[in-house]
């Protein structure tokens, strides 16, 4: 159980979280594809970066990043006493 005092440091830590996977969501889902024909000039594993980051790459990004943050979350929890023990 959360003490009072420490209840708003803990959604201050979760809401930063939050906000912090949300610009990488966006940044992967509208900002990277503005910028497709210039990062096709450059290639990985003989594909063009833009063909690359829109088939794979933005997936990757975000798969990772979930799992960081649920990861980043379950600390906070710890840290902060919000956990369940059964």
């Amino acid at each position: 159980m959360i003490d009072e005092d420490q209840r708003a440091r803990y959604w201050v830590y979760t809401l930063a979280l939050a906000a912090g996977v949300s610009a990488l969501v966006v940044v992967c889902a509208f900002v990277l594809p503005l910028f497709t024909l210039e990062l096709n000039a450059d290639t990985i594993l003989g594909f063009p970066l833009g063909y690359y980051l829109a088939a794979q790459g933005v997936m990757i990004i975000l798969i990772v990043g979930v799992y960081w943050a649920g990861g980043r979350q379950s600390e906070t929890d710890r840290k902060f006493g919000a956990t369940d023990d059964i």
